[in-house]
């Protein structure tokens, strides 16, 4: 006998699902949906594993490894949240749910009244134990008046007019009360013990906080270290390239954590500071002394480009982000602020504080798919200013005579890295100089908006007589963009300097960042390749 007669309303239902305008407008979670509903009307759902549907379903590559790439449970989650949502409005009145239990890639197929339409979620027990109550301001007495309405369901409101229960049936019902009344009490009890237990605000998945963390910071003395977090890393630490030491991902509640460890990312030597991030109805409420700060936020979109399996690009991802309640950023696409999916993209904001509370409150607001956060840096700045930025191109930092440090390259996109035995004449820190970015490449340096000097370090210490390129001067010759406008037209270090290994540096000022937050630096050979030694960037008195 055929299995489609069995099927048929199933079937029905999913159809009308993914011709919704909720999964229309989400194609990837349309695609994982029919296929995981395949699967069960064929009775294969023993091959609804992990790396099944990340082969199958999202075009994953056969090395694809689910205890490293938790993409699958991320993109599992969302579309057990689409469900949710869509039939709490479009599919409020169908007479079947489908559902997708936590933990489980097996689809569940609930048929209900639906004069009486119910949440999706079909074990309610466990969704007031986690806390989901249907008002925020429900506590615990409400909670067991709940559970005890759930442990009741199903029971006649009132017995028909006069009826009467058996003696049997009356004890019966007698005990199974009892039974309700005994589970209640126990229920309710546990749940007094796990809202005393439960930390405030709430760290999700996060570190526990120490006595310290958990008190308001503002009476707390002292100078405030940097804050550094890479969002969804689940190790204590990591220290970067410029021996700057992040930690993990902790003062967070909501949201979801996806990682791409394999993923390539531009604009950075530090990967692993953008291969996870969070996702969803998030916030971060981060315990700082009272202060003037510049707050930084990284991102690199994973999900969304053509190279990715959710297709997609500009506007695919629209969120904005408050801060302490009040409108921080609108409508950022990082697509189409990066330039791309896969690229490290910082935004600067300077004179930030925390609240009266002592915490500083970012939250995360959707207006198109769910927000998104790579990483996080609060640093201690002087009022108006924000800290200067200072690059040497060479993977490690370097700290000058004055005592300044400078960091490890970032925020480039093309070149390559190297490095000359020569020893630059002119310059009380020639290590500043015997190292070079070189090729057709940029920097997208994040500032918050405000007048800026630059200043472009330079020695010539591949071309020259004694050099091992020869030549002289033209053998080098390129422009300088900054935001598209040319700064440097036809610069030729070796002829400006009067010769090889000699420091040079060239200083502009009134620069300003573009709509994205940046001052992009582009290096555009003419003859041979464009090259720069260090950068730096600082507000102009």
């Amino acid at each position: 006998m055929s299995e489609v007669p069995k099927y048929q309303a199933e079937m029905s239902e999913l159809e009308a699902v993914l011709s919704s305008d909720a999964f229309v407008k989400s194609p990837s979670l349309a695609k994982l949906l029919n296929y995981i509903c395949k699967k069960y009307f064929e009775g294969c759902s023993a091959d609804s594993k992990e790396y099944n549907i990340g082969i199958e379903a999202m075009g994953k590559r056969p090395d694809f490894d689910p205890s490293m790439n938790s993409v699958v449970r991320v993109e599992v989650h969302r579309l057990r949240q689409k469900l949710k949502r869509y039939y709490e409005t479009e599919g409020a009145q169908h007479r079947i749910v489908i559902t997708l239990p936590v933990g489980h890639y097996v689809p569940q197929f609930i048929r209900r009244d639906p004069g009486r339409p119910r949440s999706p979620e079909v074990n309610g027990v466990s969704r007031i134990l986690g806390g989901e109550s249907s008002s925020p301001s429900v506590g615990i007495s409400g909670q067991l008046a709940q559970l005890t309405g759930l442990l009741v369901e199903g029971l006649p409101d009132r017995l028909p007019q006069g009826a009467t229960i058996p003696r049997k049936r009356n004890f019966r019902l007698g005990v199974y009360l009892a039974f309700i009344i005994g589970a209640a009490t126990l229920i309710g009890s546990t749940l007094m013990l796990m809202k005393l237990a439960k930390p405030t605000p709430a760290t999700f998945n996060a570190e526990p906080r120490s006595a310290s963390e958990k008190s308001a910071p503002a009476a707390a003395m002292g100078v405030q270290p940097d804050v550094r977090i890479i969002v969804g890393y689940s190790k204590n630490e990591y220290v970067d390239h410029s021996g700057k030491v992040w930690e993990g991902d902790r003062y967070f509640t909501g949201g979801v954590v996806a990682s791409e460890p394999e993923r390539f990312i531009f604009r950075t030597l530090d990967p692993t500071i953008y291969q996870s991030y969070r996702a969803g109805d998030f916030s971060y409420d981060i315990p700082l002394k009272p202060g003037n700060y510049e707050l930084q936020l990284g991102f690199a979109e994973l999900s969304f480009g053509p190279e990715s399996y959710r297709g997609g690009g500009e506007s695919s991802r629209i969120f904005s982000i408050d801060l302490n309640g009040k409108h921080l950023l609108q409508n950022l696409d990082v697509i189409s602020d990066a330039g791309g999916g896969n690229i490290a993209y910082v935004r600067d904001f300077k004179d930030v504080s925390p609240a009266p509370d002592g915490y500083l409150h970012l939250k995360f607001v959707p207006s198109r798919d769910e927000p998104m956060l790579s990483d996080l840096e609060i640093l201690p700045s002087t009022l108006g200013k924000i800290r200067p930025i200072r690059i040497i191109a060479r993977d490690n930092p370097y700290m000058d005579h004055d005592g300044q440090i400078w960091s490890a390259d970032c925020y480039f996109l093309g070149g390559q890295l190297t490095h000359h035995k020569a020893i630059s004449t002119g310059s009380l820190d020639s290590a500043l100089y015997s190292s070079q970015r070189f090729g057709n490449f940029s920097y997208s340096l994040p500032v918050a908006p405000g007048k800026y000097q630059l200043t472009l370090r330079f020695s010539e210490t591949y071309f020259g007589p004694g050099n091992p390129g020869g030549g002289g001067a033209g053998s080098r010759i390129f422009d300088v963009f900054a935001n598209r406008k040319r700064i440097l037209h036809n610069f030729d270090i070796f002829k400006e300097a009067g010769g090889e290994n000699r420091a040079l540096d060239k200083t502009f000022s009134g620069l300003t960042p573009n709509a994205q937050g940046q001052i992009v630096l582009e290096f555009v050979p003419v003859v041979n390749y464009a090259c720069v030694s260090a950068i730096e960037v600082a507000e102009q008195p």
